[in-house]
Parts: structure tokens; C-alpha cells; sequence
């Protein structure tokens, strides 16, 4: 996504206070003219997806309020998900304490200090000019997801150019070596026919001579038509043999080159969502994944996490069954249900053993599930698998589930809790 100039770039300021919004409104359109207003709660998610912000201001009596708004354009809306934005939170002196707890925890990404009046009439605008500029930064970044993707598609283009290079080559010696000997069929070919019709002739009295004259004509006509004709095909094929092996040798150093890069992308460490209102456990699953060279992002509930999917693209989710504002398994179904993000693996985290339990993580899109107490390897193997893309046994309610060992057995046409 291309950002925006400051001249262009565009403000939604949410509010259930209309008169005061105008004041606000004024101070906003001295850097920042094209801004928009919305005050009806039945149209938040329509003015959202018609003014696709850079910036959203929540102006709100309560940050309740806020919350209950910004909430609502991720539970009711699609475009909120996947469209770069930044959010502001005001507040008065009595709710400083709760909006930078929110801050803090993503729900929101700055608050400001502002009613009833501003102490600093410039701190809103810097605090906008900054979250612009920290927005910019965000588009302009690679995702590293997309790029691990692309080098993992890079790589089985590597290997298809290789063998698709190597089958030619295969296929222009193949068809050389059968005109070599289609070359030695003519010659018998014509030396058999010239034996008949000799043999035929002699047999006749005073045929001799124009046995002679035949065998001369045949053999004018082989070499003067037949022959030429055969080398210009022969000679036909050597520019393409020779178009392949050039290929072929240019193509290993770029091969090389592209080995290396996907090595190198490969090796960059890979972002884990961890979603868990358990701030201990957020720890203790933190630390064993950065000892394994992952990177560990955490989130402490649904609206925290919406947030930081769209913000970081993880290439992998741990999503706890029981969350604070919402249910794990509501935030992986709305999450599969956006294309940028339904192919991100989803494993579920749930002290829960029955099996409707896991039934229903898979119904809604989930790739696996650990019980917790969090058993390290059994967590490390199944991130692992889903990380590297291998091969694995598909978890369905139909033919089941590879369920965690003390947990949950599957046969082939039920789940067993044991």
C-alpha cells in the first residue's frame, strides 16, 4: 500500500459528542483538511469502510465508549482488519491511568489527554503527526511472511527450471541421436533397395547396363537430395542443443544467487502471535520460543490481537480457548474468514481435554491444538511442522485428529478422550 501525503492523508474522528467534535475538528484541519466525522453508532462500520482512515481519533465521553466502537468495526466489519491504520485515543485526567493501560496492550495506539480542555493544544497534532509517520513506516516494511512465501515459492521454481533444463536437454540428444540413426536406416534402407533392383535387372538378359544407370541415379539422389537434407536437419537441432547448454550454465550461477537468498530469508526469525490474557503464561511461552530463534509477539485478548495481525502478519497463532472480550474459537473463525490472514496457522491452547473442545477448534479453522499444562515439545514439534510447511496428517472431525498424547486418542471414525 502506497501511504499518503500528510496533505492527503485521511482522519476519521469518532465521537458521541457532536459539539465539541467541531472544535476538535478545527484544530485536526490546520495540517490535516480532509477529515471526517462519525457519530452514529448504527453507521460506524459503513463510515469506516466508506473514509478507509489512515488515522482514527476516538473522541468518546467514556474510553468504554472507545472501546466498545473500535471493537464493533472489527467484530461487524471486514474492511477494519486489513486496512493500515492508527488509532488515538482522548481522555480526561480521571481515565489518563486506564488509556495507558490500553495503549499499552494495543488495544489503542496513543492517547491523548484532552478533555475539557487540552493542557497542550499542540500535543494532539504531534501525537497525529506521529502515528502518520509510524504508519508509513509500517507500509513501507516487507512483510516477512510474504517474503519467507515467496522464497519458499522461489525455491520450487529453482527446482522446476532445473529439471524442466535438464529434461531439454535430455530431449534435443534424444532426437540427435535418432536421426544419427534414422541417417544409417536410409543408408541400408538404399543399399537393400539397390541389391533388389539389381538382383531383378541381372536376371534380365542385357539388363546389366541399365542396372548400372539405375544404381547411379539412386545414389546421385541420395547424395545430392536424401543427405542434405537429413545434415540440415542435424544442423537445425545444434543451435537449440547449443541454446540449452548456454542456458543451462548462465542459469546455475543465477540458481546459485537464488539458493542463497532464500537461505538467507530463511534464516530470518519467524513472528509467533501469542494470544493469552495469562501474562504468565505470555512469559513462559515467550521465552521458550525466542530460545528457539522465534520471535514472540503478545496479545491479551481478541481486540489486542486483531490488532497486532494486521500490524505484524505472524507466520504462526497460539490462540488460548478462553479470552477476556471474546472466545478463541470466535476470533479464529473471523480471522479464517479473511483472506489476507486465513492461511496463517492457527494452534489452539486450551486446558480443556473434552472432545467438543476439539472438535470445535477444528471446525472453525484451527490446524492443532495443545492441552495445557503447555507440554514444551509437544508445543516446539507442532509449531515446528506448521512453521516448515511439512508433510503432516490433516486434522479433521472426519477422519480425525493426531491429538496429543494423554489428552485425546483418535480412531478412525471418533474422537476418545481419555
Amino acid at each position: 500500500m502506497a501511504f499518503k501525503s500528510n496533505e492527503s492523508a485521511r482522519i476519521l474522528i469518532a465521537s458521541d459528542q457532536r459539539a465539541e467534535v467541531e472544535s476538535l475538528r478545527k484544530v485536526i484541519d490546520q495540517d490535516y483538511p480532509d477529515t471526517a466525522l462519525s457519530f452514529d453508532p448504527r453507521r460506524a462500520t459503513e463510515d469506516f469502510d466508506e473514509v478507509r482512515p489512515d488515522l482514527i481519533l476516538l473522541a468518546f465521553n467514556r474510553i468504554e465508549h472507545a472501546q466498545r466502537y473500535y471493537l464493533g468495526l472489527y467484530r461487524f466489519g471486514s474492511v477494519a482488519h486489513t486496512h493500515p491504520h492508527r488509532t488515538i485515543v482522548l481522555c480526561n485526567k480521571e481515565e489518563v491511568r486506564k488509556a495507558y493501560e490500553l495503549c499499552r496492550k494495543n488495544y489503542f495506539d496513543d492517547y491523548v489527554l484532552f478533555w475539557p480542555t487540552p493542557y497542550d493544544g499542540y500535543r494532539l497534532l504531534m501525537s497525529v503527526h506521529v502515528a502518520l509517520r509510524s504508519l508509513k513506516i509500517e507500509c513501507d516494511t516487507v512483510d516477512e511472511t510474504k517474503l519467507i512465501r515467496h522464497a519458499e515459492q522461489l525455491s520450487q521454481f529453482e527446482k522446476m527450471l532445473d529439471e524442466r533444463l535438464t529434461e531439454g536437454g535430455r530431449k534435443v540428444d534424444l532426437i540427435s541421436e535418432q536421426m544419427q540413426q534414422q541417417d544409417s536406416q536410409l543408408d541400408s534402407a538404399i543399399d537393400a533397395l539397390l541389391k533388389r533392383f539389381r538382383q531383378d535387372l541381372l536376371s534380365e538378359t542385357g539388363a546389366a547396363h541399365d542396372a548400372k544407370l539405375l544404381e547411379r541415379v539412386l545414389t546421385t539422389f541420395t547424395m545430392e537430395e536424401l543427405r542434405p537434407l537429413i545434415a540440415s536437419g542435424q544442423l537445425a537441432i545444434e543451435p537449440l542443443r547449443l541454446w540449452s547448454s548456454e542456458l543451462q550454465r548462465e542459469s546455475a550461477t543465477h540458481l546459485a544467487q537464488t539458493r542463497d537468498l532464500v537461505k538467507l530469508v530463511q534464516s530470518l526469525p519467524r513472528r509467533i502471535l501469542v494470544v493469552d490474557d495469562d501474562e504468565f503464561s505470555q512469559k513462559i511461552v515467550s521465552r521458550l520460543l525466542e530460545r528457539e530463534g522465534l520471535e514472540a509477539i503478545c496479545a491479551g485478548s481478541v481486540a489486542e490481537a486483531m490488532t497486532l495481525v494486521r500490524k505484524t502478519h505472524p507466520a504462526l497463532i497460539l490462540m488460548d480457548y478462553m479470552l477476556p472480550d471474546e472466545d478463541g474459537l470466535s476470533a479464529v473463525r473471523r480471522l479464517k474468514s479473511i483472506d489476507e490472514f486465513s492461511k496463517i496457522p492457527i494452534i489452539m491452547l486450551t486446558g480443556q481435554r473434552d472432545r467438543d473442545t476439539v472438535v470445535n477448534s477444528l471446525l472453525v479453522g484451527a490446524c492443532d491444538f495443545v492441552a495445557k499444562p503447555i507440554n514444551p515439545t509437544v508445543l516446539l514439534s507442532k509449531i515446528a511442522r506448521y512453521l516448515t510447511g511439512e508433510p503432516s496428517e490433516e486434522l479433521t472431525t472426519a477422519n480425525a485428529v493426531q491429538a496429543q498424547a494423554g489428552s485425546v486418542s483418535v480412531s478412525r471414525n471418533r474422537l476418545d478422550v481419555e
